[in-house]
């Protein structure tokens, strides 16, 4: 069951980004313009986000493996959709039918693992594996996608989940293990906090992506989504089955665990990101160059998510998480050196990477476990819903920001390149300090 719920995590992952290095290949074969590309990912991002609360909430009703098998078959035809699409409208479509797909699995997933491995060890090995999972899907993609593009065609790189979904779906339904029947709950869904929480949290995505290059419509539609989301809240508050009982927020691992989560992706996404751009832009380098260089990043990730629990073992959370973002933090500094460092750049780019994989893992690891260690009977998926929003928005969020700071640089693409790493070294060292403070020396509820 563990390899099945790392599976669907690297694969949703590795999904959301690997169409990335398909993007010229894609606008080639459909003659699409650069909005036309923006929306392949939007689509995705938009159904994802949106409906990652719902989807965990169905897993408690309905039982969190029916949900994710449903989810990888869902995930699997919509990429087989797309690969066919005769047109970009078509292709869009079959995203935002992925992102559906991935929301099912993603919100699910977590909730299966906090089921499946008690509080203790046990779990904080499961995160771990779970962990460096996500780390090495987001650092893989790149060298995935452009292995598959180069080779055999955009086509390939949605192709490729169609066995991958099936075979999880089947493996899902078969796997050995309790049987959830007792665990689901018969209660009603609350239909009107899922509405306004999926068109709110998917507005809010929207939104986000656009603050790149604001518009009229970007501001209406961060407004719509404020909106939407203090009726969520309103109707939560009264609701006798809340899509989120906001009074998991009362508890302080769960409200401090999902804020530092917001901003964990100050790290690897922004690493990631920038990384990218100036191994190609700055550096010449092509995409399966670029995609090696972040394999130490990955290698580190796994490392350091299978020494946490030994980390967890000796210093209290609040010590790991903000070990973890310090080492985030001085990685993300020492990438703002690049431009001046000296030859060959590949060498520093490597340990920076890696130092800060390692960080990255160790801090979700931590923060993950005391998110949903707290989790009452029946409260999985939510938990498990809430943390993946958190993830989802904070991305979206911290990256609409630096990429605001390195806007600033004008057309100076050191400048934009060393802004931006050191506005997420400040996050990140901000982040390291609430987590010393605010985080408990031990999670309880």
């Amino acid at each position: 069951m563990l390899a099945i719920i790392c599976g669907a995590q690297f694969l949703v992952v590795i999904d959301a980004v690997v169409l990335m290095v398909a993007g010229p290949a894609l606008a080639q074969a459909f003659g699409a313009s650069e909005r036309d590309l923006q929306w392949v990912f939007n689509a995705y991002a938009l159904a994802f986000g949106g409906l990652l609360l719902l989807a965990g909430r169905a897993g408690d009703r309905l039982g969190h493996r029916r949900v994710f098998a449903a989810g990888a078959v869902v995930f699997a035809l919509s990429s087989l959709i797309g690969a066919f699409s005769p047109s970009m409208a078509m292709l869009i479509v079959a995203r935002a039918l992925q992102g559906v797909g991935a929301a099912m699995l993603a919100a699910n997933a977590l909730a299966l693992l906090t089921l499946y491995f008690p509080a203790g060890p046990s779990r904080l090995r499961a995160l771990g594996l779970f962990a460096s999972s996500a780390t090495a899907g987001v650092a893989s993609g790149t060298l995935l996608g452009g292995v598959l593009t180069h080779y055999l065609g955009w086509s390939s790189v949605l192709l490729i989940n169609v066995p991958l979904g099936l075979v999880m779906a089947w493996a899902t339904i078969r796997a050995p293990g309790r049987s959830e029947a007792d665990a689901a709950s018969g209660r009603g869904m609350d239909w009107a906090g899922a509405v306004t929480a999926t068109l709110g949290f998917g507005a809010l995505t929207l939104g986000i992506a656009e603050l790149a290059a604001p518009t009229p419509l970007t501001v209406a539609l961060l407004a719509v989504a404020a909106g939407l989301l203090v009726a969520f809240v309103v109707i939560e508050l009264r609701s006798k089955a809340p899509l989120l009982d906001l009074r998991v927020l009362a508890v302080r691992p769960i409200a401090v665990g999902n804020a530092l989560i917001f901003v964990h992706s100050a790290g690897p996404l922004i690493m990631l990101f920038f990384g990218s751009l100036y191994f190609q832009q700055t550096r010449g380098l092509g995409a399966l160059e670029t995609g090696l260089l972040f394999l130490p990043m990955a290698l580190a990730s796994i490392l350091g998510a299978r020494l946490a629990p030994v980390v967890m073992g000796r210093l209290a959370p609040r010590f790991t998480t903000s070990l973890g973002f310090v080492l985030m933090a001085l990685s993300a500094l020492a990438l703002s050196q690049l431009p001046a460092a000296p030859e060959p750049f590949a060498v520093a780019s490597a340990v920076a990477l890696a130092i800060g994989g390692f960080g990255s893992s160790l801090a979700f690891v931590c923060l993950t476990e005391a998110a949903t260690s707290s989790a009452k009977a029946g409260e999985a998926g939510m938990i498990s819903g809430l943390v993946n929003t958190a993830l989802q928005m904070g991305g979206a969020s911290v990256l609409a920001v630096i990429l605001a700071v390195s806007a600033t640089a004008g057309g100076d693409p050191l400048g934009a390149h060393a802004g931006a790493f050191v506005a997420a070294a400040a996050i990140l060292f901000a982040a390291a300090v609430a987590g010393l403070v605010l985080l408990p020396g031990k999670a309880s509820r």
